[in-house]
């Protein structure tokens, strides 16, 4: 190389060096800032009405320069018009928060995207996506539960087996429009022994409701003594309010998940994200708590009961697909249509 072009060489690597030293590369923008820029986010929701707009609300008011705005239907609502809207080639939704069931499907389908926020170090395994795309915000746990009238706390059962006693032939409540229990008890179990277990659990001529507040209800009236299958929170709301109800943790619980996520094409993906990261803070998770949801934090008890001491079994979305056959299956071993 000739001793004229090695200057020239020189001169532009010291102009180079000038250049970054006086006009250092600026910062990048953080998620504040640049969901400030964005300054409008969408939520689509299954939570109840109140929920969402004292979550909304709160957020609205710790980031004022940020628009909220959101669409409340059913998980399957929630499903559908995320899915049309994807199809059409209209993408509206920011974040979505469902049930397990439905933001499986809506993973599986391309709808959802991958975040893993700060706050999802404080979410035990099993209850956030092991593929970063989504957390669980809240959960619902599937426990036996007893009429206090009827059975006294050394008679009731402990184990799903129980329930298999003669004693209990004839008093016992089951909620057939539940496929992800049964689901849950093959996991655990496997399908064969899951299969002869609800086989034994119909042979002891168990009334059949669909509905896992009914269920409750009904015990609590005394139409049976014992329930296979509802809701712990309900349980405990009855029980609270003064009805004859106990539920019954068999561990590890089965725990549906109600997860939050980003949705794929998010129009304001910044917004989205610091929606998230504030659902699943433990401002967000505190206001779910004192509405009588129970929290998916590991460091927030639910108000109705600890879970401290607790062993969790979270249902897995990914067998989502599933749910359809199982369904189906159970409600033929009771001779339900």
């Amino acid at each position: 190389m000739c001793k004229p072009a090695k200057a020239v060489m020189l001169q532009s690597l010291f102009v180079l060096l000038v250049v970054f030293v006086l006009f250092p590369k600026a910062p990048a923008a953080t998620l504040d800032e640049a969901a400030r820029g964005e300054g409008e986010v969408v939520l689509y929701s299954s939570l109840n009405n109140e929920q969402i707009v004292t979550l909304v609300d709160a957020f609205k008011k710790k980031y004022p320069a940020i628009k909220p705005s959101f669409y409340r239907g059913t998980s399957e609502r929630v499903l559908q018009r995320a899915s049309t809207e994807a199809k059409a080639g209209r993408f509206a939704v920011d974040v979505v928060t469902s049930a397990g069931f439905q933001v499986q499907l809506m993973k599986e389908s391309g709808l959802t995207q991958r975040f893993v926020p700060p706050e999802a170090a404080a979410y035990d395994e099993g209850f956030k996506d092991p593929d970063g795309h989504w957390v669980n915000v809240h959960s619902l746990l599937n426990t036996m539960a007893y009429n206090t009238q009827f059975v006294k706390p050394n008679d009731a059962p402990k184990k799903y087996e129980d329930l298999l006693a003669p004693r209990w032939k004839g008093r016992i409540g089951v909620n057939l429009l539940d496929p992800e229990w049964y689901v849950s008890l093959q996991r655990r179990w496997g399908k064969d022994k899951a299969r002869n277990y609800l086989k034994a659990l119909a042979a002891q001529q168990p009334a059949v409701r669909d509905g896992h507040n009914i269920t409750a209800q009904l015990l609590a009236a005394g139409e049976f003594h014992v329930v296979s299958n509802t809701y712990a929170h309900i349980a405990a709301r009855i029980k609270g309010q003064g009805g004859p109800v106990q539920y019954v943790f068999d561990e590890p619980v089965i725990t549906y998940v109600h997860p939050v996520a980003l949705a794929k094409g998010a129009p304001h993906p910044n917004a989205g994200k610091l929606l998230i990261s504030f659902i699943l803070s433990l401002e967000g998770q505190r206001m779910l708590r004192d509405q009588g949801r129970i929290p998916s934090h590991h460091d927030i008890d639910p108000q109705v009961f600890s879970l401290r001491n607790v062993k969790l079994q979270a249902s897995d979305p990914r067998l989502a697909k599933e749910y359809g056959p199982a369904g189906e299956e159970f409600r033929a071993i009771f001779g339900a249509r």
